[in-house]
């Protein structure tokens, strides 16, 4: 999973979950709770990745399904730790660029759960 991430999304991204995963029991033992399609869309955000990507990689991988991280999305993106920017494609609809606000760019990766928990 981690390796596809590296190559489809970026190195970036591959190693903030990695940093994520690390403190995983820590941010299990506290009372605040994301899920990992929240998890994943949040590292997107700090990220700036497309959420057509992030999306697609998350279903090929089994994660969950497209509009389960669209869902997730836009509860994040309501609840204001993310915003979107449209990015125009030659054929189609524009994609959606995950952006993290400013709170977001700078949270602590360990303390990320109650950060955005206290968010939402």
């Amino acid at each position: 999973m981690k390796q596809t991430l590296r190559e489809e999304i970026g190195d970036d991204i591959a190693v903030e979950l990695d940093e994520v995963l690390a403190h995983a029991e820590e941010i299990s033992n506290s009372s605040e709770y994301l899920s990992i399609v929240e998890i994943m869309l949040i590292l997107a955000a700090r990220n700036e990745v497309l959420l057509y990507d992030i999306s697609k990689w998350g279903e090929d991988t089994g994660i969950a399904s497209k509009a389960t991280f669209s869902r997730a999305k836009s509860a994040l993106e309501d609840a204001g730790p993310i915003e979107t920017e449209k990015v125009p494609v030659d054929i189609g609809r524009p994609r959606l660029r995950l952006i993290a606000t400013d709170k977001l760019a700078t949270a602590n990766l360990k303390t990320l759960s109650t950060e955005i928990q206290s968010l939402l």
